[in-house]
């Protein structure tokens, strides 16, 4: 217990300082500190709860959890208020309506609902929180320390267009997001949990506007407009929950009794009245992961600096989504609220990676993926098998590590070639080499074997063919195409060598690289332990789930099978291990240049076959004819006409273009959603 209330407080007391400290040295012995200390305290919990049953604690001290209710109740209240005067100043007035109604829902619920209701347990700890709570903290506070180096340049642009540095705000907010996150985590209080959620909503707000454009202002109420109907939903599912035959305000006991929706499609079983509270909890999961129709919130937080969209997309935030859909998985399944999720999460994969085809972008293009592999995890949870939810944990893990260390390459890509377009990052391996690999390897995770990103994948088919979902199955195959697609054109620019251009790796800075390497390590280091973490941790989970759903009787839960069997993901995590081994080896062995290949002009000093020595120069490269210009990359063609070398992917615009596909794919969620929400409200209202 005092761990978790240290996990909580402590990046609170952070933020605090730092929002007072305007000396970057002590600024940045601050981060690194308090990360390390966040780090330490996760591990801490993970070292003592991981090989134990899930654990549940009641706060020790008499009426401490009403007075904690009440501060939570006023935390929300000022995120309320913040977004009024926000909402108020750039004139915004659907985003004040909206703040003010989530405001009364909450003080009605508080006074008149959950008065007089006591909660068994306050805080739990279990196998699935424990690896949440490892990515926040290690993840997301990586991402807090990388950002001291990336903030530094960031600012000194600022400081060109003579806009104040505010770099304390972001840190602090930055440390405030990471508290909330834990808050979520671990309370079982389900209105504790929305507290936390809506901290992370105007934190990220607060985030994606840090730089007062007009571009930014305008996505950060995108954002909160969207996640303020989210949380909407969650707010009036609590009120439902309160006011319910047998009132509930506990995340475990929801679980509990709605895995009982899972016995009838609409909500047969003794505790239907559930499936409406449950569907709009879905709902708020749906618009914090930015599943479609409410992706574009996600999109444009690619306005912000690169650490907000790293700790958006990888650790925080849109994670909160899929980790309470995971939560509930139990609940959903073969029913209204199961069929519902994984249609969305369905079809959100798919649109989302067809519509990445067409980005040149590259930090759009890891937004587009980013949705695209959320709507998988959110899929698999709406399937609500064992094996789909260990399918989900996994994708959700191995997704923060490699989407952490990707957006974090890309930001440091583009301070130094002054550019995030895939087309420009032509000879980004000769121009910063190591980047270019750490670059690499964060694609290969998402989409090669033996990596786990694919594994996990192979394990949601597998989880899709056994509960018979054929449509889930064609989204699946179309969507897994276009995401091969995607990858494949970025990582052969990435690797494409051209013997040009001139390093600009030396600028990168210390905490940047320091960074980097952590997020490479943790994507080999969980590919090359998937064995262990999956029987260690996650079927532990698996089977205490399914120990007290129903009574350990639920159709889905009474046999809890890995969705690949352990000797399997051992080949796996070895054949990791022999191309880990082979990349170190081939590393230090490299001594030399590739050899070129001589033209004309040169071939009589040239061996057999034409082969040049490194000694030949630039002008013996083989430019697909005779080499005229290298610095122009010209060539004589086989028309005696000089031609120039080019290398551009094909991005299939007419076909996959946001314009020809988002308005489809929008319209196709919003129908499914509404149909789920009325066949939710009919089936509660025992209409159904």
């Amino acid at each position: 217990m005092e761990t978790i209330g240290f996990l909580i407080v402590f990046p609170i007391v952070a933020a605090a300082v730092l929002l007072l400290l305007r000396n970057e040295r002590a600024r940045s012995v601050v981060v690194v500190g308090s990360v390390l200390a966040v780090m330490a305290g996760a591990v801490v919990l993970a070292a003592g709860s991981l090989f134990e049953q899930p654990a549940f604690f009641k706060l020790p001290l008499p009426h401490l959890d009403e007075y904690i209710s009440y501060v939570m109740l006023a935390v929300s209240l000022a995120c309320c208020a913040y977004v009024v005067v926000k909402g108020v100043l750039h004139k915004r007035p659907a985003a004040v309506l909206m703040a003010v109604a989530q405001a009364g829902l909450l003080v009605y619920y508080e006074f008149f609902v959950a008065h007089g209701l006591t909660a068994a347990s306050d805080f739990y700890v279990d196998n699935l929180s424990v690896v949440m709570a490892l990515v926040v903290a290690v993840i997301g506070g990586g991402i807090c320390i990388y950002a001291l180096s990336y903030m530094r340049d960031f600012q000194k642009h600022e400081d060109e267009q003579g806009r104040p540095d505010r770099r304390p705000v972001f840190f602090a907010l930055m440390f405030v997001f990471l508290s909330a996150m834990f808050v979520i985590v671990f309370s079982n209080v389900l209105a504790w949990l929305l507290c936390g959620w809506e901290l992370t909503t105007v934190c990220s707000f607060a985030l994606i506007g840090y730089t007062r454009t007009d571009e930014a202002v305008a996505n950060s109420f995108r954002q909160i407009m969207m996640n303020l109907a989210g949380g909407l939903a969650f707010a009036v599912a609590l009120i439902l929950l309160g006011t319910a035959p047998q009132p509930l305000m506990e995340l475990d006991q929801l679980v509990l009794l709605g895995s009982a929706t899972g016995t009838g499609f609409f909500g047969a079983g003794y505790f239907g009245y559930l499936m409406l509270p449950i569907m709009l909890l879905a709902v708020a999961a749906f618009t914090k992961a930015a599943q479609m129709p409410f992706q574009s919130w996600l999109l444009g937080a690619m306005v912000a600096p690169t650490p907000t969209s790293a700790l958006l997309h990888s650790s925080t935030m849109v994670k909160a989504g899929v980790f309470l859909l995971i939560k509930l998985a139990p609940c959903l399944g073969w029913n209204v609220n199961g069929s519902l999720v994984v249609l969305v999460g369905g079809l959100t994969f798919l649109f989302c990676s067809a519509i990445a085809v067409s980005q040149s972008n590259a930090k759009r293009v890891l937004a587009y993926s980013t949705v695209a592999n959320l709507g998988l995890i959110v899929a698999c949870a709406g399937i609500g098998t064992p094996e789909a939810v260990w399918a989900a944990v996994f994708l959700l893990v191995f997704h923060a590590a490699a989407k952490s260390l990707l957006f974090c390459c890309v930001g440091t890509a583009e301070h130094h070639i002054g550019s995030r377009d895939i087309e420009d990052m032509d000879a980004i391996f000769e121009r910063m080499p190591r980047l270019a690999l750490l670059m690499a390897l964060g694609m290969l995770c998402m989409f090669i074997a033996p990596f786990g990103m694919l594994v996990s994948k192979w394990a949601t088919i597998v989880s899709i063919v056994e509960s018979y979902n054929i449509a889930l199955m064609v989204m699946l195959a179309f969507g897994s195409a276009f995401t091969f697609m995607f990858w494949a054109k970025w990582l052969g620019k990435t690797l494409a060598i051209a013997h040009a251009g001139t390093n600009v790796e030396k600028g990168v800075h210390r905490f940047e690289w320091s960074m980097l390497a952590l997020m490479a390590a943790l994507v080999i280091g969980l590919s090359m332990g998937f064995p262990l973490v999956s029987e260690l941790v996650v079927m532990p989970y698996l089977a205490d789930v399914g120990a007290v759903t129903l009574g350990g009787t639920h159709p889905f839960w009474n046999a809890v099978q890995p969705a690949i069997a352990f000797d399997n993901l051992v080949i796996m995590a070895l054949l990791v291990t022999a191309l880990l081994v082979a990349f170190v080896v081939q590393v230090s062995r490299r001594g030399s240049r590739a050899r070129a290949v001589g033209d004309s002009q040169s071939s009589a000093s040239a061996p057999a076959g034409g082969a040049m020595t490194p000694e030949a120069g630039p002008e013996s490269i083989y430019l697909s004819g005779v080499g005229l210009d290298f610095e122009k990359r010209s060539f004589r063609n086989a028309l005696s006409q000089e031609s120039q070398a080019t290398q551009r992917n094909w991005y299939l615009e007419s076909w996959f273009g946001e314009s020809v596909l988002l308005s489809i794919a929008n319209l196709v969620t919003i129908v499914v959603m509404a149909a789920g929400l009325v066949l939710a409200v009919l089936s509660w209202g025992g209409v159904l």
